[in-house]
């Protein structure tokens, strides 16, 4: 069988591999048309290619990542949605504080947080106030500040700061 050899750009081969991993390459792999079905897709769609300096469907890589952080955070169950706007406000999140968003009871919090540290949607803080304190995992801290904030330069808003006025000394 012959083999042909191509250079492509980083982004190219990361799309590439994220595709090796995809159902529709497995079946096309299995049925050994995996490489002939690239190169024939190629050649029927390479004049809308040159005309629009890409293929079809093409998204860059900022369109992909909001895309993929949006379908996640649709994937967030009702509680998880009324939970995550409070990290705008605080890096950490005490228990009471999630319990007394959701309405529920501390028990109830504290079963619902420690399935939320299993899927991976916070991780446990140092204690604050007596109180397990919870912040957003990784990859929810990087999804939240995209989501909910217009811009990653906007300062953050403390809660306890609204309409504060200066002390004596601060004048």
């Amino acid at each position: 069988m012959p083999v042909i050899e191509l250079n492509v750009s980083d982004q190219v081969y990361l799309r590439w591999l994220d595709f090796r991993t995809s159902q529709q390459a497995s079946r096309l792999e299995e049925a050994g048309v995996l490489g002939d079905w690239i190169l024939t897709g190629f050649i029927n769609n390479v004049n809308d290619y040159l005309k629009q300096g890409g293929p079809t469907g093409a998204e860059d890589a900022s369109a992909r990542r909001q895309r993929l952080e949006a379908t996640a955070r649709n994937s967030l169950s009702k509680p998880q949605k009324r939970v995550l706007p409070m990290f705008d406000e605080n890096e950490t999140v005490t228990l009471d504080e999630i319990s007394r968003v959701l309405g529920i009871t501390p028990e109830d919090g504290a079963a619902l947080t420690a399935q939320w540290v299993e899927d991976q949607y916070l991780s446990p803080a140092p204690e604050r106030d007596n109180s397990p304190t919870f912040t957003l995992s990784r990859a929810w801290r990087e999804r939240n500040l995209a989501a909910n904030r217009p811009s990653l330069h906007a300062p953050r808003r403390l809660h306890y700061a609204k309409g504060s006025k200066p002390g004596p000394n601060e004048i």
